[in-house]
């Protein structure tokens, strides 16, 4: 009866270095093409449920990382490493599509989320990195509709279709 729980973690760890380094690309892409410019006024479109659920994915596990960080700031524990640091703040910063829903910087921040959760997988390995590969999915999926839809509602209209 185990053996599908088995086979199932033993596939996406073997996912979780692609879909990591593919989520940072897409990231990054999605980060620097949604940025909002100066002089511009941009409307961020609704890009559905799976947006929504991808989201509040990103802010869950954004307060269970503060949560965890909190606790071990305040037990004082002595071996706080560098890595740890930098796997704390990737997953605090997944929280930013939450934080910045209704401003124009949604975009911006929902592909510095996927960055910030693919990097936690990819950081995390062999240990829970394999939990965060559906989300790093998710958000992946995430950034391509809301590039979509921002090409759509960018592209130049045709002026002889009245």
């Amino acid at each position: 009866m185990e053996e599908i729980p088995l086979r199932l973690s033993y596939f996406l760890t073997a996912l979780d270095l692609p879909v990591g380094l593919i989520g940072i690309a897409v990231g990054l892409f999605t980060a620097a093409r949604l940025a909002p410019r100066r002089g511009s006024v941009s409307y961020v479109t609704d890009a559905g449920l799976v947006e929504r659920i991808a989201v509040g994915l990103c802010a869950g596990v954004a307060m269970l990382g503060f949560l965890g960080t909190i606790e071990t700031v305040f037990t004082k524990r002595p071996d706080f490493p560098p890595l740890a640091v930098l796997f704390s703040v990737a997953v605090i910063s997944c929280a930013l599509p939450a934080l910045t829903w209704r401003s124009p910087w949604r975009g911006f921040a929902e592909g510095v989320a996927t960055i910030s959760i693919a990097f936690a997988a990819i950081l995390s390995g062999f240990s829970i990195g394999f939990l965060f590969v559906p989300l790093v999915l998710l958000m992946i999926w995430v950034c391509v509709v809301r590039l979509r839809t921002t090409r759509k509602s960018v592209a130049p209209r045709d002026p002889s279709s009245g």
